[in-house]
């Protein structure tokens, strides 16, 4: 059935899957869940494998307690009747995209109003649009998240779209939002990332430069964000460094709360690898070290199931930048003065929503009290897709970094304009999960390196605007590749950026600027 609905202003047409409806389950134990499931009607993973959903997608689905069914009649007439379904705490419409990717549509739907209109105004216009606000999101004026009372988000968002008091109005589509992870079997337990000797086939010197670095800072005063599925906050070599303004979102559909603790969050073998890229702690006589070993980490649990909004993601990015957008009386100096992410699909395509989006944008030009949020993103691990085709990572506030190998060669992740920097992410040694260490390869551990040599930089001066920490970054970067490989006039290229990070070279660069 063809659907539509508006996107960052454009009509997007959309599939709605026929005979299947998604049901977000009640109880935790599998065997009940799949009882629940049978009296629904029957299973469709059939049909949504073959509308192109693999099993990936939906078995992180099930995880978050999401089955897909064909309903039988009673289900059906429930659905029609909007009596609801007993022990469904959610239901929604399966949409498939151009993309090819899932979401699931239920009423909830993001919206901003006339920046012009009072909160009080924008609330009435709410009100007689028959929406009821979920929450309010700070980042930017008149946003909030709402649900419709009698038609899905789709509906909604076209019959908005003819409202001028909305600039615009979006669903709020559930979707597999994963780790950007790419296994790869241990070969040595060596943090070359830092000092590559030439051992196990290296190249002498394939490394981002840092030891002369740590001889000028080791990133003291630097606060750096990382918004992952889950952490291990208390891993010996993290905790020390975790700040107070860490915290997680609970599992939910709607109305996702936020807590500003690390009891209870959720754990990741990921996420923990990545806070450990950046920031693991240094003289301890404990496993190896972070790029910047004494800045103070923030760490930011969202989708911990990887199934979940893009407005949780974006209410991450806005908490990060300035913490009084989530939490009443915070003070906005206690965001991040760096933020790094690892989270997106794999392949090529991912949508940007207009949430997403004005939480980028107030990031950098509102974050660090006006100097600007530095937002580095793992991009694609997808063997050289086009960069541009993820609007999030291409996004022009964020800086996107692929993985380079012990050898200073790219490793046919993502590639184009957009890529920014190239950062060491091939068997690369960090923390896990558990307190353990362990290689691992992937761009997701490429952005947190080059995160952390960023606050390297951003330690020697502060007071660094997000572009021109970002210029230090192009500036410094070293051109490699090898033979062959030609950086444009503006010393650009697709597979390499601007070049692979140099913490070295960075420092000294910041440290000159006025």
């Amino acid at each position: 059935m063809s659907r539509q609905y508006y996107q960052r202003g454009r009509l997007v047409e959309a599939e709605e899957l026929d005979d299947v409806v998604a049901v977000r389950l009640g109880a935790d134990d599998q065997d009940r869940r799949t009882t629940e499931a049978e009296r629904l009607g029957t299973s469709a993973r059939r049909a949504i494998r073959e509308a192109g959903v693999d099993d990936e997608t939906t078995d992180a689905f099930a995880r978050a307690r999401w089955v897909f069914v064909t309903p039988d009649r009673q289900t059906r007439e429930a659905l029609a009747t909007g009596e609801g379904i007993s022990g469904a705490e959610a239901t929604g419409k399966v949409i498939r995209r151009p993309n090819g990717r899932i979401g699931v549509a239920t009423d909830v739907l993001t919206v901003q109003l006339e920046s012009a209109l009072s909160e009080e105004e924008a609330e009435r216009e709410l009100a007689a649009a028959g929406l009821g606000v979920v929450n309010k999101l700070g980042f930017a004026d008149n946003l909030y998240e709402v649900r419709a009372a009698a038609e899905d988000a789709l509906a909604a968002s076209v019959r908005l779209h003819g409202n001028d008091r909305f600039v615009f109005a979006e669903p709020s589509f559930i979707e597999h939002v994963p780790a950007r992870f790419k296994p790869s079997d241990p070969r040595y337990k060596k943090q070359w990332q830092w000092k590559n000797t030439g051992a196990a086939g290296g190249t002498a010197g394939a490394d981002v430069h840092i030891e002369p670095a740590w001889d000028r800072t080791f990133g003291d005063g630097i606060r750096l964000a990382v918004i992952d599925n889950g952490f291990d906050p208390d891993h010996e070599d993290l905790a020390d460094g975790v700040g107070g303004g860490s915290g997680f979102f609970s599992d939910g559909v709607v109305g996702t709360t936020f807590t500003q603790n690390t009891a209870g969050m959720p754990g990741g073998n990921h996420g923990t690898f990545c806070a450990g890229m950046a920031g693991a702690r240094r003289g301890n006589g404990l496993g190896g070290v972070g790029a910047a070993p004494d800045c103070e980490l923030m760490l930011v649990a969202c989708l911990d199931d990887q199934v979940g909004t893009q407005t949780t993601l974006a209410r991450a990015v806005g908490y990060a930048a300035d913490p009084s957008t989530l939490v009443p009386g915070a003070d906005p100096a206690d965001g991040a003065d760096i933020l790094v992410s690892s989270l997106g699909p794999n392949g090529a395509e991912w949508d940007l929503s207009s949430v997403l989006d004005r939480a980028l944008e107030a990031a950098a030009t509102r974050g660090r009290q006006g100097r600007g949020l530095p937002v580095f993103w793992a991009a694609s691990n997808g063997e050289n897709v086009d960069i541009s085709l993820d609007e999030v990572v291409s996004h022009p506030d964020v800086i996107a970094v692929v993985r380079s190998t012990n050898r200073d060669r790219e490793d046919n992740a993502a590639r184009g304009p957009e890529v920014e920097l190239i950062a060491p992410g091939v068997d690369v040694f960090s923390t896990t999960s558990g307190g353990g260490y362990g290689t691992d390869t992937g761009t997701s551990y490429a952005a947190p390196c080059a995160a952390g040599c960023a606050a390297l930089a951003l330690s020697v001066n502060p007071g660094l605007t997000r572009d021109q920490l970002r210029a230090v970054l192009h500036d410094s970067a070293d051109k490699v590749g090898g033979p062959g490989v030609v950086y444009d006039a503006a010393g650009h290229h697709d597979d390499y950026g601007f070049g692979r990070v140099n913490a070295d070279r960075a420092v000294a660069l910041a440290d000159s600027l006025p």
